[in-house]
């Protein structure tokens, strides 16, 4: 039995797991610039722990781009 052309297949493999993983990294850069604006609307500067997870955040969205752009590449 085979399949029809035209039905529409999920993404799945590499470039599927490619888009989540980039997904996940835009989403670590909105947090990343949430916790700052939270910060900076509530005690109207920025905390040490703010910042330190401001930078952990955007890290982590910056690995997961990186690994993102590698996987597509391939």
């Amino acid at each position: 039995m085979n399949e029809p052309d035209d039905a529409a297949t999920p993404e799945t493999g590499a470039t599927g797991d490619a888009l989540t993983v980039r997904a996940l990294g835009n989403a670590a850069f909105i947090l990343a610039a949430v916790v700052t604006a939270f910060d900076l609307i509530f005690q109207q500067e920025l905390s040490t722990n703010a910042l330190l997870g401001t930078l952990i955040f955007a890290g982590i969205g910056v690995g997961l781009r990186i690994e993102a752009a590698i996987r597509l590449r391939d």
